[in-house]
């Protein structure tokens, strides 16, 4: 309660603050009293103790620049094709004051030539000249983007400008590694960045922007001319108490035709290089997997199983990442990546588990021990021809591989039985995909796309385990030895091949039609064998009890349809309609099980309306359509928690659903502001679902096809207003889901809510202490008639950042979460806490930093979760507080 009381109080006293600034407001516009838009305004003071003011005009002209009171300032105001005005002012009260420009005499290249803006917005395009917003204490990209007007980098690496997210970017015009923006800020020397160009509206084509539609935000990276051809980067070596240690190197070398980036990072303080979020970039990001029917297996694969591990008691971890960017020739590029990481896991977690059933609630306690070593590889070849300016072929080559050994112990304690298990597993997999995209535009009217893509992938994991007694006893037929060894197999193949054509049709300025049609094919082979292993030597086979599966599974899905585009001046149309026609056949042991045919219709709608440039609406409706794999089909056992075993069905058929969604977006530089709205809604019409039959502890699942109901609807928001240093942000989320499952053969109506809602206070202070102070209020809600469940969490947190002396940077950051379980008053309790001192001498290539992680030495995290029959409270075992001296030099 006291650090809470603190925090609050650290709130209220920034809020407090006396804000001692005088604003210069007004407008710009031409001589034709026409606004403009972009114009740069730079309020330069006569006194070296103070910093300059930056502001850009909106789109009506509007300007605002927040000055010291009673301080002189001259105001230099530039826009390319116009005469500079420069002003001289004393900031002693508010000042309101319109400009008109004059057109210059001079052409646009000699404008360019003689004078550089300090942003320079023109269409989708915003181009950051970073010299003007530097200071000289940032270190790395990251803190170089938050100078920049209207651009925000969160703690995870994630790139926003005027609150929309950055899809993709890229150094000197050339992809970075994978796209992500993570490795580029946590990388990138600060002194290497020129300019910063924001593309909206982004397309890797760009004969096709305006056509397909992107939304995509694009950033490239602009390095300094001293950074254009020759190598660059630094050496980071850290050691602390407890043999720990980490060596982060990092080396760019870029040149007009040749890029190269190389980055490391060795350590063992739990220093994860490459996470779950990375790994889901890498598959094309989040909005890439919802489109894809089988979005949940990239969640739940053998491999990402591994790298879901956050928090762990020990850590090793060794990542290599090499990009190269080559022109061969002027009409074609190479890119191509390689990232490289051997990581080794300990965990400890503890669990309180509650079973919930229409009888009773049975209780039981778990404790789980992992020490896993994982090895994996991510790998992509890019050629891109381009002969002419109307025609573009991309040939694309990922390559990822993985391998691993985890070793895991497992007790559970019930009131009626206690069961320890042994495991050991040794998954490995790999997966290749080829992309090709052929793109050409024949004339103004017509242009046409052809994508043809192949995958494979095989996955193999042996499991074995060891039981100290006998589970599921009416189902597998163990046979009584003092220890219980049972082998799993578990193989997967898959090849999967596509084809895409589509046309675009400019029928005329306001009208486009796009035709489109294809075909896919896939080809899964999934099989699974469970037998026990005994004494002797001899095997127990468990054939004869249902078990053990070789399924071989073929899809096609052949489809045409079109779209249509229209404009009414601001707003866009896009309707469309799409028929599928789908063929699928399952085998069993050779044993055709399924031979299905099934056309299906999926209308879908698009629309946008643009309110203003930096004010817009988006409605998107879309029906669609998905296929469960290979391993929904299996329609024997197979043995998949040492509580749970899984059975396929054969009669699944394709899940249909409605999805909505709903966005606004407004940003106002000269008002300080931006919102950002979303609404979200789907409607299972046909859908595949788990049934379960509980008993105890045990669980037997199985897939059914169902019209059961399941309706979800989400809406979040934020508001963030900008005053002088200040930055105040208001968000919040609400959800709301209705749906039933079977649970022992009962079909129950669930209902599940959310909401919460935030507050955030950050700082933008030159010469003072920066902080970032703000909490999380979150309400959920979920039950039916058998049982409810409402819970209550809170999360305050504090950010410090301090740039004091002569090249010393203090950073801390601390966290408190409480969570509430109403419905019995269980209270969980966590923080947790770092902080860091870094030293770097003005012009000097050596920098010294003592970093703390697990500051308070927090023991673990605990957590609250909760299903249709479960309510879980775990323990998440963390590594203990480390201390680490870095030493680091600038190349």
């Amino acid at each position: 309660m006291l650090r809470l009381l603190f925090l609050i109080g650290i709130i209220t006293a920034i809020s407090s603050l006396k804000i001692d600034a005088q604003t210069y407001t007004g407008t710009v516009k031409d001589s034709a009293n026409a606004p403009l838009h972009g114009a740069n305004l730079i309020a330069i003071p006569d006194s070296d103790d103070l910093n300059m003011a930056f502001s850009i005009s909106d789109e009506k002209g509007r300007y605002r620049l927040n000055l010291e009171k009673d301080s002189s300032y001259v105001i230099e105001i530039s826009y390319l094709g116009y005469q500079k005005i420069i002003d001289s002012i004393i900031a002693s009260r508010d000042i309101q004051k319109d400009y008109t420009m004059q057109a210059s005499n001079e052409s646009l290249e000699e404008v360019l030539i003689k004078k550089k803006m300090a942003v320079v917005v023109k269409e989708d395009t915003t181009i950051y000249r970073t010299d003007v917003f530097k200071t000289g204490e940032e270190r790395k990209l990251r803190e170089v983007l938050n100078k920049l007007p209207g651009v925000e980098v969160d703690r995870e690496g994630t790139i926003t400008v005027n609150g929309k997210k950055v899809d993709k970017l890229m150094v000197d015009g050339k992809t970075f590694f994978t796209g992500d923006s993570k490795l580029a800020v946590e990388n990138i020397p600060a002194d290497a960045v020129d300019e910063v160009e924001v593309l909206d509206n982004y397309s890797e084509i760009p004969f096709l922007k305006g056509l397909e539609d992107s939304d995509k935000m694009a950033m490239n990276i602009k390095l300094s001319e001293g950074k254009k051809k020759f190598a660059f980067g630094d050496i980071e070596v850290g050691g602390g108490l407890e043999d720990r240690y980490s060596l982060h190197p990092t080396l760019f070398y870029y040149s007009p035709k040749t890029s190269v980036n190389v980055i490391g990072d060795f350590n063992n303080t739990g220093q994860k290089s490459f996470s779950m979020q990375d790994y889901v970039n890498f598959e094309g990001g989040y909005l890439s997997l919802m489109d894809r029917p089988n979005a949940s297996n990239i969640y739940n694969d053998d491999f990402a199983q591994f790298l879901r591990n956050e928090d762990f008691t020990y850590n090793k971890n060794e990542f290599g990442a090499f990009n190269i960017a080559q022109q061969i020739t002027s009409d074609l590029d190479l890119n191509a990546y390689s990232i490289i990481s051997n990581n080794k896991l300990e965990t400890l977690e503890e669990y309180n588990i509650t079973y919930i059933d229409e009888k009773r609630g049975l209780d039981e306690f778990r404790e789980t021990r992992q020490n896993n070593d994982l090895f994996f590889t991510l790998n992509k070849l890019q050629l891109r021809y381009r002969p002419n300016p109307d025609e573009d072929l991309t040939y694309d080559a990922y390559v990822k591989t993985s391998s691993a050994t985890a070793n895991g112990i497992l007790n559970s304690f019930t009131p009626v039985d206690s069961t320890f298990i042994n495991t050991m597993a040794n998954p490995d997999g790999i997966d290749f995909t080829q992309h090709v995209n052929y793109s050409k535009q024949f004339s103004f009217e017509h242009t046409s796309t052809l994508n043809v893509d192949y995958k494979y992938s095989k996955n193999e994991n042996d499991k074995d385990w060891l039981f100290n007694e006998p589970i599921f006893n009416t189902i597998i037929p163990f046979v009584e030895e003092d220890s219980l060894h049972l082998f799993q197999q578990v193989n997967t193949t898959l090849n999967q091949a596509s084809l895409d054509l589509k046309h675009y049709w400019v029928l005329n300025n306001t009208n486009h039609i796009y035709p489109a049609l294809g075909i896919s094919f896939s080809d899964q082979r999934f099989s699974t064998l469970d037998e026990q292993q005994l004494d002797s030597g001899e095997i127990n086979g468990f054939t004869e009890a249902d078990f053990n599966n070789d399924v071989h599974y073929r899809l096609v899905d052949q489809y045409v349809g079109f779209q249509y585009k229209t404009m009414f001046g601001d707003l866009i149309l896009k309707p469309g309609i799409f028929y599928h026609y789908y063929l699928w056949q399952v085998t069993q042991f050779s044993d055709e099980i399924t031979n299905e045919t099934k056309p299906v219709l999926l209308p879908e709608f698009q629309s946008e309306y643009k309110l203003g440039g930096s004010e817009k609406i988006r409605l998107n409706y879309s029906m669609r359509s998905g296929f469960a794999n290979a391993s929904s089909y299996a329609n024997r056992y197979r043995l998949s928690s040492f509580n749970r075993i899984y059975r396929g069905n054969e009669d699944l058929e394709n899940q249909l659903y409605h999805r909505l969604s709903l966005s606004y977006y407004k940003f106002s530089l000269f008002k300080g502001i931006n919102y950002n709205f979303f609404f979200n809604y789907s409607n299972r019409v046909r859908s595949i679902l788990n049934t379960t039959i509980l008993e105890g502890i045990n669980q037997i699942s199985s897939p059914v096809y169902t019209d059961l109901p399941n309706e979800t609807y989400s809406l979040r928001g934020s508001f963030t207003k900008r005053i002088n240093d200040f930055r105040f942000t208001v968000d919040g989320d609400a959800a709301l889901s209705s749906y039933s499952r079977i649970v022992n053969e009962n079909t129950i109506a669930y209902d599940s809510e959310h909401y919460g809602y935030g507050l955030r206070i950050r700082t933008t202070f030159d010469d003072l202490p920066n902080l970032d102070v703000g909490y999380e209020h979150d309400f959920s809600a979920f039950g039916s008639d058998n049982f409810q469940n409402r819970f209550v969490q809170f999360q305050p947190f504090a950010r410090l950042e301090y740039d004091f002396l002569d090249g010393f940077i203090l950073k801390a950051d601390y966290e408190y979460n409480y969570y509430k379980n109403q419905e019995n008053d269980q209270v969980n309790r966590f923080q947790i806490g770092n902080a860091s001192l870094f030293y770097n001498k003005l012009d000097s290539a050596w920098s010294f930093e003592v970093e703390v992680n697990n500051m308070l030495d927090a023991n673990f995290r605990r957590e609250n979760s909760f299903s249709e029959f479960i309510v879980t409270d775990s323990r998440v075992y963390l590594q203990p507080r480390t201390v680490l001296l870095k030493i680091a030099y600038k190349l």
